[in-house]
């Protein structure tokens, strides 16, 4: 059914080219996709998967990957060098707790789908100089020909899961009044 995507693609919005930064980006994003998301108790969405770190920032040129295995193990990867931490999830609400190098961080889930891994810090990130989000993609998600996609390309794909979910609906309508017309004017 990739034509009922494409045609959804065809018929909605774009993503504004004037957010600015990537927080921007996520802000208008977020609310859009959170219905189409998952909690951590969906551990199959998120365990065992490498996490890539994508950020806006003009000198981050890090390759780091977060792992979250079974068992509460948490690898850091920084440009593949490797530190062990560990992960928690807080009773059964969406949040993690992240352990690495005696430092414990409390983040909360904002969006989770099987490509995406969106969490905040829990307090005021809104501060100046410090990020807001921490957005985690699955590493496949971040290359597409060959190339590296840069973090504008990776909340267009973030953009695309709202615009292929809540379109598609708008697509099969179309498509059905369509056919429902053409029936009417070959039965005139």
């Amino acid at each position: 059914m990739d034509i009922f995507k494409d045609i959804s693609r065809v018929i909605s919005p774009e993503l504004p080219k004037d957010l600015g930064d990537m927080d921007s980006h996520l802000d208008f994003i977020l609310p859009k996709v959170i219905p189409y998301g998952e909690d951590l108790r969906e551990e199959n969405f998120w365990l065992s998967k490498r996490w890539k770190e994508v950020r806006d920032d003009e000198g981050f040129h890090e390759s780091i990957l977060h792992i979250f295995n079974e068992g509460g193990e948490y690898l850091l990867s920084l440009d593949g060098n490797v530190a062990k931490g560990s992960w928690k999830r807080l009773n059964k609400d969406n949040t993690l707790i992240l352990e690495i190098a005696g430092k414990s961080e409390l983040f909360d889930l904002r969006f989770l789908s099987p490509e995406f891994l969106i969490l905040t810090k829990h307090g005021n990130q809104g501060v100046k100089g410090l990020r807001r989000y921490f957005c985690l993609v699955h590493e496949p998600a971040t290359r597409a020909g060959g190339r590296e996609l840069d973090w504008r390309n990776v909340m267009e794909k973030m953009f695309n899961i709202w615009r292929e979910n809540s379109l598609s609906v708008w697509a099969w309508l179309v498509f059905i009044v369509a056919i429902g017309f053409f029936v009417y004017l070959s039965l005139r």
